[in-house]
Formats: C-alpha cells, sequence, structure tokens
C-alpha cells in the first residue's frame, strides 16, 4: 500500500465559494481606491498586497480568526504579477476584471444610495425638547 505524500499547496487550502465571494468584493473595492486615490501614481506589487491584505482584514471584522489570510491569497493569486510602472489607474482596470471573474456583480452597485442621509431629530423629539 502507498503513501501520499504530497503535500497540497497552501493557497488551495480552506478556500470555499465564501472566499471567492469575499474576494470579489475586495478586489472591486480594491479597484475603487486604486482608481480614486492618486490615480497617476506607480503601483508595485508591494503596495499591490498591502492594499489587499488590509482590506481582507477590514472584511473579516478586523479579526484573524474571518478567513482574510485564504481571501487575501485567493484575490492576489486572481489578479497576478503587477506590472512594472503600471499606474494605479490603468491596474484598477485589471483588478476590477479579476473581481468580475470571481463573481462580482458590478450592477448591485447601481442600487446603493448616492447621497447620504443625514440623521435629523423628528418633528416630535424637537416639540418634546422644548
Amino acid at each position: 500500500m502507498s503513501k501520499i505524500t504530497e503535500v497540497r499547496p497552501a493557497e488551495n487550502r480552506d478556500v470555499t465559494g465564501e472566499h471567492e465571494s469575499k474576494a470579489a468584493e475586495v478586489l472591486a473595492t480594491v479597484a475603487g481606491v486604486l482608481a480614486t486615490e492618486d490615480p497617476t501614481k506607480v503601483v508595485d506589487s508591494i503596495e499591490f498586497a498591502v492594499l489587499v491584505g488590509a482590506k481582507s482584514y477590514a472584511q473579516a471584522g478586523r479579526s484573524c480568526h474571518g478567513g482574510g489570510v485564504n481571501v487575501s491569497r485567493l484575490a492576489l493569486r486572481t489578479v497576478g504579477e503587477v506590472p512594472a510602472g503600471v499606474t494605479r489607474e490603468v491596474f484598477s482596470v485589471t483588478v476590477a476584471q479579476a473581481a468580475r471573474a470571481l463573481g462580482y456583480d458590478w450592477t448591485a452597485d447601481d442600487n446603493r444610495r448616492v447621497i447620504p442621509t443625514i440623521p435629523a431629530p423628528r418633528p416630535e423629539q424637537g416639540r418634546a425638547a422644548r
């Protein structure tokens, strides 16, 4: 009887459909950040990895137990290498395409509120305070 000694690659361990969904959301967020914050600045692989890790950590509830490592690895693997000398704005297109490849639905953003609501006291509350 032969034993299998080949270890599964770390990037494939415990990756679920939920991780794919979360990685897609992280990449969509990262694409937005790249396109809007210093869009003409050149991005490198370390900066991109840190940005993906930070967004994954935030999405996991700022906890190391939320699957953020798997989400980060999956997101980085899906995007691939960061080309040398690419601007943040140009690279954001690649990141957005990777988010779509993981199943991110951009049309869901069409229904979000664009104008924030400002909480104000109700008229009844204002009268009672007088």
